[in-house]
């Protein structure tokens, strides 16, 4: 079955199998300390990211993935999201992407952050680079545009370039309390690569969007893609949002 693991090449089935890859990290991977706990970040190459959470306990309670490409947003970031019955190393922003350095045309969206407890002392709002990677739930691919003007001719009005933060709303339009991670985007495809896990020997995806002033680094198990994916073209899909702060040059 598809997932997040899966959409970086782990072919994760069970929790076994998901636990086989926590110990992995966590005896692989580099330690960084925070205030609630530590993060075994475990780099094994192609840009993957496997986030291991101990609590002050040294007790392992989660993992996270995420991918490390070339995407970079600017996001003015407003507020930190509360879950409910999640690690205590988890979290996520609120945040507004500025497609321009007037602030005009902005788009809200929600990520998850893999080093979230490394910004406890962020003060908001800010505005940042954040590299997000978006895991494909679904993909669509389309050469180019005259093809997806044929398949989507209901969203002819919108463009190629789409954003719709799904996570944020419920079926019935209201605001979700709390909000999700999740969004829908198409975008024009910049760069795309069929990576190879090099601990699994697993393929996946890996596409460099451009959309709406953003850029996002897709990231998608083969299972989910449908059509053809090409520099130039364009992709559709619903995903999960996982971001990383970059460091201001």
């Amino acid at each position: 079955m598809p997932s997040n693991m899966t959409a970086l090449g782990f072919p994760v089935v069970t929790e076994q199998d998901f636990r086989h890859y926590v110990y992995q990290a966590s005896e692989f991977g580099q330690k960084i300390e925070t205030s609630c706990g530590s993060y075994t970040i475990w780099t094994p190459g192609e840009g993957i990211e496997l986030w291991v959470q101990t609590n002050l306990h040294k007790r392992i309670i989660g993992m996270n993935p995420h991918f490390r490409g070339e995407a970079s947003t600017r996001v003015r970031l407003v507020s930190r999201v509360t879950k409910r019955r999640q690690s205590i190393l988890d979290g996520s922003f609120l945040g507004w992407v500025v497609p321009d350095p007037a602030g005009d045309n902005g788009y809200p969206l929600v990520f998850d952050l893999p080093d979230y407890d490394l910004y406890n002392e962020l003060t908001l709002p800010c505005t940042k680079s954040v590299q997000i990677a978006a895991f494909a739930h679904r993909l669509e691919g389309y050469e180019n545009e005259q093809a997806y003007k044929l398949t989507n001719e209901h969203e002819q009005s919108k463009g190629p370039e789409t954003f719709y933060p799904s996570g944020l709303y419920t079926v019935h339009h209201r605001v979700q309390d709390p909000p999700r991670a999740q969004a829908a985007l198409s975008g024009y495809v910049q760069a795309t690569r069929l990576y190879t896990n090099p601990i699994t020997n697993q393929k996946f995806y890996w596409v460099l969007v451009r959309a709406l002033g953003g850029q996002f680094d897709i990231v998608a198990d083969p299972q989910v893609v449908q059509g053809k994916i090409t520099p130039g073209g364009i992709v559709k899909g619903t995903f999960w949002l996982s971001g990383r702060i970059l460091a201001d040059k």
